[in-house]
């Protein structure tokens, strides 16, 4: 099941070659401790960036999340889970 939020959320990352490693963000009180990173990608909104992260916690839950160079916000896209 996917779930859309488009919520914003706290990240810490670490900036790794001139691109942002994400590591864990906060969202509804709650930390999120990530894993790992399964997918990333860029696009542009007019004249800004869109930084896109599709990630794993440590508790196997995977999470879509985007950085926007223009306000330099964090937002949560979507949750997917198997749960119906």
């Amino acid at each position: 099941m996917v779930t859309r939020y488009d919520e914003p959320v706290e990240m810490i990352g670490h900036f790794v070659r001139g691109k942002v490693k994400p590591c864990r963000f906060r969202w509804h009180g709650h930390v999120y401790r990530i894993a790992s990173v399964s997918s990333q990608w860029e696009n542009r909104e007019g004249a800004y960036s869109l930084f896109h992260y599709v990630v794993r916690t440590r508790e196997e839950d995977v999470y879509e999340l985007h950085f926007n160079t223009s306000d330099l916000t964090w937002t949560l896209d979507f949750h997917y889970s198997e749960n119906s």
